[in-house]
């Protein structure tokens, strides 16, 4: 049975004809059921990306409900990726050039040892699926400058934060989530503006304060950008895991191997699937008539069945992701860890569901078979 809708495309165990008719047939309708247009053709979703009345964020919600007050609310709402303010946008500048000093600096140095920065690879399935969510967060964190005694908190942090985001996330999650934001915030500004904070990280303070931004506004991107690798990353490398297992691994492992399996990955299943556009005003688009406060739900995977090199699920137009390299080779060297710890892909690709996420594709190895979270 194809997928009732693009939302349950994402969990469907072979979604892509589904998609490829979907971009080609309705580039863009509204869909009653879910209260939303759907937009899955590339030329309609960069028309909504593009449009200046839509926003990441609802008008009137700019951080989630439940979040709001707290730390985890304070801390989202700065995040560069959920906000389209004249700051953010110079700040984002800053941050792309801060990450492309990065890759210069580190990329030598991460070929000759890939797994350095990554946490022990572990031996059963419920160490998998927890690891698909800390290998990216502390592979960025390295990448970042931040001590590696902080990595494994961060990860942690970082999850706890996760999960306080859904609008299901009960009191005792959210809780978590604005402590976790807290201590987070804390570790991160102690590495950008204290006397051990790397060269690098002490660059990119001095330029923001120089074009006015504040370091609470520089840090709390430091952590979106470890937000950003958790879910994304644990979907790219669950789905190479799963890619792998289909299909076998070339010998010798090398990182180039890997690397063409992560691009493989990219173009045929996805990490990401969807994201989100709230309109402001109304807007005429593709021929049709969207109202102001209406949502659009942007189908990438459904455009990257159109084109598969165009990279549609790392985003487009002023939202980008800014580390799309970085992203690839993250999830390789994760990859490579595993394969060389001697992790059997086959035997995972027997048996795994996805997680019930409304945009990312993330394989879930440990459950039991009548559990539905």
């Amino acid at each position: 049975m194809p997928p009732a809708h693009p939302l349950d495309a994402v969990t469907h165990p072979d979604p892509y004809s589904y998609y490829a008719t979907l971009a080609r047939s309705r580039p863009l309708y509204r869909d009653a059921a879910l209260d939303m247009w759907v937009a899955a053709h590339p030329e309609t979703i960069a028309a909504v990306m593009r449009h200046p009345a839509a926003r990441v964020r609802p008008a009137g919600e700019p951080v989630p409900r439940g979040l709001w007050p707290g730390q985890a609310g304070e801390l989202f709402g700065r995040f560069v990726r959920m906000n389209d303010s004249a700051a953010h946008a110079r700040l984002k500048a800053l941050l792309v050039a801060f990450i492309q000093e990065q890759e210069q600096e580190q990329e030598q140095e991460q070929r000759l040892d890939p797994a350095r920065p990554l946490p022990p690879a572990p031996r059963d399935a419920a160490g998998i699926d927890r690891y698909l969510y800390d290998a990216p967060v502390h592979a960025q964190a390295s990448f970042l400058g931040l001590d590696h005694t902080l990595h494994a908190d961060c990860a942690a942090e970082i999850n706890r934060f996760l999960f306080a985001l859904p609008a299901n996330a009960d009191a005792e999650r959210i809780a978590a989530g604005h402590a976790a934001a807290a201590r987070l915030m804390a570790r991160l500004q102690a590495n950008l503006t204290g006397p051990c904070s790397k060269p690098a990280l002490r660059r990119l303070n001095e330029d923001a304060a120089a074009d006015g931004i504040t370091p609470d506004l520089v840090t709390a991107n430091l952590a979106g950008l470890l937000f950003q690798s958790c879910e994304a990353g644990a979907a790219l490398l669950g789905n190479a895991l799963v890619m792998a297992g289909r299909r076998g691994v070339s010998e010798p492992l090398t990182r180039d191997v890997a690397l063409a399996l992560i691009d493989d990955v990219v173009r045929h299943d996805p990490p990401l699937h969807n994201t989100r556009r709230f309109m402001t005003e109304s807007a005429d688009i593709g021929g049709q008539r969207i109202a102001a406060g209406q949502t659009v739900l942007l189908v990438l995977a459904a455009a990257s069945q159109i084109e598969p090199d165009a990279g549609w699920t790392f985003g487009a137009q002023r939202h980008a992701c800014p580390g799309t390299a970085l992203a690839r080779r993250h999830a390789a060297d994760a990859l490579l860890h595993l394969l060389r710890a001697g992790t059997d892909p086959a035997a995972l690709a027997k048996r795994f569901r996805y997680r019930p996420l409304p945009n990312a594709r993330v394989p879930q190895f440990d459950f039991q078979e009548d559990s539905n979270s």
